[in-house]
């Protein structure tokens, strides 16, 4: 009987005129879009479980708990996190989210009683895979995880969909009831309605693929994380992956469904995946680059060996990456604490999608996902075609001062520096100076001409970008570029040209015989 309910049974004679029979394929269809639509719940759970698990790992890494009072407290918060007053990166609020829910924002905490409940509790990293398409978290004996948090957050998903959904369900029926059909008649009589599976259907597979975008964009900046060994940088990487973890789309109310908000949603999270994926990739290029430069030799000599970073042991290539194969894999023992300054990157495109919203102010949720999809493909067609501002340039300037063999090569400095207190004790034996003050002497010489040559790097860089933008602002305007190499002369000390018709000009001073009594 279940078999000709559903459709199934083809020798079931069909001409009684049963309705249930004769319907039997269309229950079998709704039979399995409702088991599809479990299947991506069950998907959604298991990436929110995720999410909690990475969060339990930044706040544990961040603070610590201790039991005062019978109260859990947290004891590493105000000595680990740099408070914005001192100057650091940090903030002394904790980790924050904005929660964009119809183009509006809320601030949600993380807290840390969410994830201890014990101050003697051992704290293990978690091991996560994936089967079936879901991911599931287990702890070091292999036994699967599942956070009270997580179920709670489903549930409060599902609200929100459901609310989102029946939104768009009621604007439908109000446009099919508001139509009529060409005989006339209102269709708000008629038996059609809408499909309420299919809208589900609908708004949970777009669900998943979000929540799928954001776990790959959060894995690339957790294997950054796992990298990093500052302070300051992990925290700013840390509240890049909460925000990441708390983004949802913006939903305009106005357009006749959801999946827009979605597909601009999806479509930010790629483009800035495919960025930060290549920061990272070529970073750890540059960083092999850098220390196989260094160990060149195979063993050098041990005074030699203080100070550098460890050399890279080619044994065993892994991933620490679950879900971006396209990262560069990276040997057991193998380290680049450079790859924290992958936090920048988020507060960079933060800072040009505000300037971008004061310039532009879109009036629209759908205006504002458009705005800022078009700076990520600003962002990334300007990583993968970048300009080289050293080219703008002489070719001898560019060997002196980009160049990177000397300055680059700390077994090069050294010996330049071994050379200049060589000299430096020469002299200072004839004028009878300490040797001690003549090293302390040359070690501070040494760094400053590090430093003044690293600052000026940097401001010949920064020259050559003002210069670009001065020239295509001025090609704007219909000025010519040679502006751009005028510079201000006070009236004062500018020298006259030679051969002109009128005499140079006379300044008032030089009339006088006494200038000072001259009211200034």
């Amino acid at each position: 009987m279940a078999l000709q309910v559903l459709g199934l049974d083809d020798e079931a004679e069909l001409s009684d005129g049963n309705p249930v029979s004769m319907k039997g394929a269309y229950l079998s269809f709704l039979c399995l879009r409702h088991l599809r639509i479990r299947s991506l719940q069950r998907t959604c759970l298991g990436i929110m479980n995720y999410f909690r698990s990475v969060e339990r790992t930044l706040t544990i890494n961040t603070s610590g708990l201790t039991l005062v009072s019978g109260k859990l407290v947290p004891t590493m918060e105000d000595s680990s996190w740099v408070n914005v007053t001192q100057g650091g990166l940090g903030t002394s609020q904790g980790l924050g989210a904005h929660h964009y829910v119809h183009g509006t924002s809320a601030e949600h905490k993380v807290h840390s009683v969410q994830f201890m409940e014990f101050s003697e509790v051992e704290y293990e990293d978690y091991y996560y895979s994936t089967e079936d398409g879901s991911i599931h978290t287990r702890d070091q004996q292999g036994v699967h995880i599942m956070y009270d948090e997580a179920l709670r957050d489903l549930e409060e998903l599902e609200a929100e969909l459901l609310l989102v959904a029946s939104h768009y369900i009621e604007k439908e029926k109000g446009l099919k009831e508001g139509s009529k059909s060409k005989s006339g008649q209102d269709w708000r009589w008629t038996h059609a309605g809408v499909d309420r599976f299919a809208v589900l259907y609908d708004i949970w597979t777009w669900e998943a693929a979000l929540l799928e975008n954001k776990r790959q964009l959060l894995d690339s900046y957790f294997e950054a994380y796992q990298h990093t060994l500052d302070p300051e940088e992990r925290f700013a990487l840390a509240q890049a992956m909460t925000d990441i973890m708390h983004r949802r789309p913006k939903f305009d109310l106005g357009h006749p469904y959801f999946i827009k908000a979605y597909q601009d949603e999806c479509t930010c999270l790629r483009l800035h995946l495919q960025l930060i994926k290549g920061f990272l990739n070529h970073q750890m290029e540059r960083q092999r680059e850098y220390l196989q430069r260094l160990w060149r030799d195979d063993h050098p000599d041990d005074r030699k060996k203080f100070g550098l970073p460890l050399n890279i042991i080619c044994k065993q290539l892994i991933s620490i990456n679950n879900s971006c194969p396209d990262l560069k894999n990276i040997y057991l023992l193998e380290f680049h604490p450079s790859l924290g300054l992958a936090g920048l990157v988020p507060k960079a495109l933060e800072h040009l999608f505000s300037e971008a919203c004061h310039t532009c102010r879109p009036t629209s949720p759908s205006g504002l996902a458009s705005l800022e999809r078009h700076i990520l493909q600003l962002a990334l067609n300007l990583w993968l075609a970048p300009t080289k501002p050293e080219n703008w340039y002489s070719e001898q300037l560019q060997k002196d001062l980009f160049s990177a063999r000397v300055m680059g090569d700390p077994f090069l400095v050294e010996e330049t520096g071994l050379l200049a207190l060589t000299s430096a004790t020469d002299e200072g034996q004839k004028q009878g100076q300490h040797p001690h003050m003549l090293l302390l002497e040359t070690f501070s010489k040494l760094l400053e001409l590090l430093t003044l040559h690293h600052r000026l790097i940097a401001m010949s860089l920064e020259s050559a970008h003002l210069a670009r933008h001065y020239k295509e602002l001025a090609e704007e305007m219909g000025f010519e570029e040679f502006h751009l190499y005028l510079r201000p002369v006070h009236f004062e000390f500018a020298s006259p040209r030679d051969k002109v018709d009128q005499p140079p000009p006379a300044f008032i001073t030089s009339l006088l015989e006494h200038s000072g009594q001259l009211d200034r």
